[in-house]
């Protein structure tokens, strides 16, 4: 999976969720980094709010509703830099 899939599978989700009015990255091992601000998911690495790091194994998994997010942040296989708010947010887009 590209960055670009994972950017086209995550628009609808955040169109859904109504936007992130702070701003979030993924960093996605060797898929690359991708930025959600409001409506916009991009892949830049720009500054966050919060920066959620994990491999792409593991993102496919929870956007697949295969792994719980927070259980895979206990297991530590779900890095959370910042505002922890933010990554409880993102709960709601898988």
């Amino acid at each position: 999976m590209t960055t670009q899939e994972l950017i086209d599978a995550l628009i609808p989700a955040v169109d859904k969720f109504g936007g992130f009015p702070s701003s979030v990255k993924f960093k996605i091992g060797d898929a690359g980094v991708i930025h959600v601000h409001n409506k916009e998911v991009v892949a830049e690495d720009k500054d966050a709010s919060c920066t959620i790091t994990m491999s792409l194994d593991t993102m496919k998994e929870i956007m697949a509703g295969e792994t719980d997010a927070m259980s895979a942040v206990m297991e530590g296989d779900v890095e959370v830099e910042g505002d922890t708010s933010v990554a409880v947010s993102v709960q709601g887009l898988f």
